[in-house]
Order: C-alpha cells, then structure tokens, then sequence
C-alpha cells in the first residue's frame, strides 16, 4: 500500500509543479489581455521559475537510462563467483541476476530492466569479506528481487531522476522543496520494509551469524577502503605507475593494527549511526538486533576471503576500475616514487594550519601550541554541525597526529638523516642512518593527544635528529 503511495506522491509532485505553472500561466495571460503587462509579465516569470525545472527535468529523466557500469563477471571465468549466487538464488526463491558487474565502492545492489537483472558488486566488499559475509550480502540483495522490490525499478529510477533534477534546478523559489520532502518519508518507509525483508532472505540463505557479521563490517570494510585510496593508492597515482591493488589491500587488512582497529570500528559505527524519518535503511545496530529473533538453521560460515573469488579477474580491470594507470611498480619501489612528495604535502598542510590560525608555521610553534591545549585552534571549526565535543576532538587529533608526523618525516627525509619504508599498519616507517625504526605516527600522537606529553616528545625528536623544537 505504501509502495502505491510513495508512487502517487511522487506523480503528485509534478502534478504539483504543471498546475502552478499552469495556473500562473492563465492569469498571466488574463492580466495581459486586460491590459496590465507588467503584472502579466512577473506571473509568467513566476510560472516559468516554478514550472520550468520540473518539465525540464522530466524530459531530461524519459530519455535516461540506467546502464551497467564497471567489469562484467561472466560465467565462464568466474564460475566460482556464478556457483554461490545461483545457489544462493535458489535459496532465495527468485531467478538471479543475468548479469554481475564488479565496480568500485563498498556496497552491492541489484536492479532490472526490461526483464534483465542486474547485480552491482563492490570490489572492497569482494576483497575485504569472507565468503561467507559475502554470501549473505549477496543473499540481502535477491530478497531484493524475490521481494519484487526491483520490478518497478525503470519507472521509479525516471521519476525519482527527475524530481532530484528538478530540486536541482528549483533555485529561485524552493517551493516544491516541502513535496519533496513528503515523497522522501513515504519512500523511506517502504524502504526500510524492503531492507528487513532482505535481511530475513539473508539469514535464512546465508545464516544469522554470517549476516550479522557482513552487516557490522561493511561499514567498516568501506572506512577502510576510503584509507587505502587515500594513502597508499593515491602513491601510485602521484607516480604513474600501477601496483598490485588488491594485495595491496588484503596486506592493509590483514595487519595486526587494523585487524584491531577494524574490529572496534564496527562497534562505533553501529552506536554512532544516525537515525532518521528520512533514512532509507534502518540503523544497522536495530537491523542486527531484529536478526537475533529471527529463526535460523546452523549454517557453518565460510571464512575462506572474499577475494578468492576475483581470481579470474586481470589486474588492468582493477585498475581502471580505482582509475590508477601506468608501468607495473611494487609498493616498495612506490615509497621511494612517491613518499617523499606525500610526506611533504602534508607538512606543507601543517604550515597552511598555523599560518591560517595564527600559531605559527614552524614545529615548534605547533608544539607550543599543542603544549597549551590549542589543539582546535590548528583545525579550525568542523564542518559537520551535527558532531558532539567528543567527535569534534578526536577528529581533530587524528588530523594533527597525522600531518605533524608527516612534518617531522619531511623534515628528517629532507635532511637526508632518515628514509622513507612501507608500512601497512599506519603511516610511513622512518629509517634512521643507525637502522633504527621509528614510526611518526606514533612518535606524536601521545603529545597531540595529551598536552604533558609535550615536552617528552621534544626530547624524543631532539635525539633521532628533527631541528628547531
């Protein structure tokens, strides 16, 4: 009943839009013919600026089409990957997807068209899962289709299109924003009806402790990625050159520190997720408490990797998919392409801090800074209102920790009295002309953290060689 609902709200907002323009229309053409041009003049603007952008957006939405995107998984060289989804298809009761695409992003969906089903995988699901994660998500995903939630997915893909078109485009008045607003909470709860109704196909195909468990960790197997892509991978692209990507990230998954970091991840982002009226999927934390009631068979988890399964997957598809190009070079060899260029972007970001805030842009300003609990002062105010004190800070130490040990690499690099090695389990390792280790990150984030901590931390980058603190 509701899905029939949201579709006539939906209707009802262009309805809206071609009645008021409609409307002002005719009166602009009655003040016209009794002679009031000027009147007639501003209500035919009116009915153009209110109007206009949704029939714009309308046409512009009839024409569009949702296509695949990213590498097609066949059948015939991923066989591996086409033996659990037709499986888990079966389970689920529905005819599987004709299709499989690998794109980028952690999330998987599935849509239809014309008859073709189509299923969207993200590769960081594929890589940072196990099998038997995956195969939960995969089994969410054809409650989708078993659900019928994806039978009307052309027309409601065209209208939903053109209503998010026309908002774009609504700017002078804003006056469609409320009907909007009504269509998104009609949709979102019929939404998070689908999403419960997934979640059952999942525990019932996949298992209860399979399903909770992929739904704690997508999050934080995204959170993940996101890292990856910003300080190893961004590496590669800085040197045109084209690493291993996906040993890549199974070597920054499977290291101790983000094993563990990971793990208590998924319990911040369960707490912390926001709930709304609006949002089109439950919380994750009351999607897995809900699953605990739910009846399930004792299906063993196979905790085999996900990526097992892209074996047949070459090495250029990945790439392109991340948009990284260039001769093959092993992340060792990207350190000394890159590190150093990295190293020095951040503590020019530091610089930039201080001047900005005006604490200072050399070292031992920042540390002075951090010595009289200053530490906001070099993040400025956040950008997200909706952050309490608590985020606010821990935000702002992981950006300090960050680019003030990037600023003391730097300067040790430039010095030539230390040089750059990989390490997965944070930023880069410093090696010292004696051969000692050290790791910045570490080194600072007990003073970033903690204002007394300040002074040792001036004696500790006395002694490996940092000057001018």
């Amino acid at each position: 009943m509701r899905a029939v609902l949201a579709l006539v709200v939906l209707a009802g907002f262009f309805v809206l839009a071609v009645a008021l323009a409609g409307g002002l229309t005719a009166l602009a053409v009655w003040r016209f013919s009794v002679g009031d041009a000027e009147s007639g003049a501003w209500m035919l603007v009116v009915a153009v600026a209110l109007g206009g952008p949704a029939l714009w957006a309308t046409v512009r939405a009839l024409f569009a089409r949702p296509e695949p995107s990213g590498f097609a998984m066949s059948r015939e060289n991923h066989p591996q990957l086409w033996r659990h989804v037709d499986e888990l298809a079966r389970l689920a009761g529905t005819r599987g997807p004709d299709d499989i695409r690998l794109v980028d992003g952690a999330n998987a969906s599935v849509w239809e068209r014309r008859g073709e089903r189509y299923l969207e995988l993200g590769l960081p699901l594929v890589a940072g899962l196990s099998v038997g994660e995956l195969r939960s998500v995969l089994a969410h995903e054809f409650g989708h289709y078993g659900g019928g939630h994806t039978r009307l997915a052309s027309m409601t893909y065209r209208a939903k299109l053109a209503l998010e078109l026309s908002m774009r485009e609504d700017r002078v008045f804003g006056l469609l924003s409320a009907w909007a607003h009504l269509y998104a909470l009609v949709a979102a709860s019929e939404s998070r009806d689908h999403e419960r109704f997934a979640d059952e196909m999942a525990v019932a195909a996949a298992g209860r402790d399979a399903a909770r468990r992929a739904l704690l960790r997508i999050g934080p197997v995204g959170e993940a990625w996101g890292d990856y892509l910003a300080h190893y991978v961004s590496l590669a692209v800085m040197a045109g050159r084209t690493p291993p990507l996906l040993d890549g990230f199974r070597s920054y998954l499977g290291h101790p520190r983000r094993v563990h970091d990971l793990r208590d991840l998924e319990r911040v982002l369960a707490e912390r997720e926001p709930a709304s009226v609006f949002d089109s999927h439950p919380p994750v934390r009351e999607r897995v408490a809900a699953m605990a009631s739910l009846s399930s068979d004792d299906v063993p988890i196979d905790e085999r990797p996900g990526w097992t399964l892209l074996s047949g997957v070459p090495r250029e598809a990945v790439s392109t998919l991340m948009g990284v190009e260039g001769p093959f070079a092993t992340w060792e060899e990207l350190v000394g392409l890159s590190g150093a260029a990295q190293v020095r972007r951040y503590a020019e970001a530091l610089r930039h801090a201080g001047r900005v805030s005006k604490v200072g842009e050399r070292l031992t300003d920042v540390l002075a800074a951090l010595e009289r609990g200053d530490l906001l002062k070099l993040t400025g105010a956040p950008v997200d209102a909706s952050l309490t004190p608590g985020q606010v800070h821990e935000a702002a130490v992981e950006t300090v920790t960050e680019l003030l040990a990037c600023a003391v690499a730097h300067q040790l690099v430039s010095a030539d009295r230390a040089t750059l090695e990989l390490n997965w389990g944070g930023m880069f390792a410093l090696r010292l002309r004696d051969g000692a280790a050290v790791y910045p990150d570490d080194l600072v984030a007990p003073a970033v953290r903690d204002a007394n901590r300040v002074p040792e931390l001036r004696l500790r980058l006395r002694a490996i060689g940092v000057d001018g603190v």
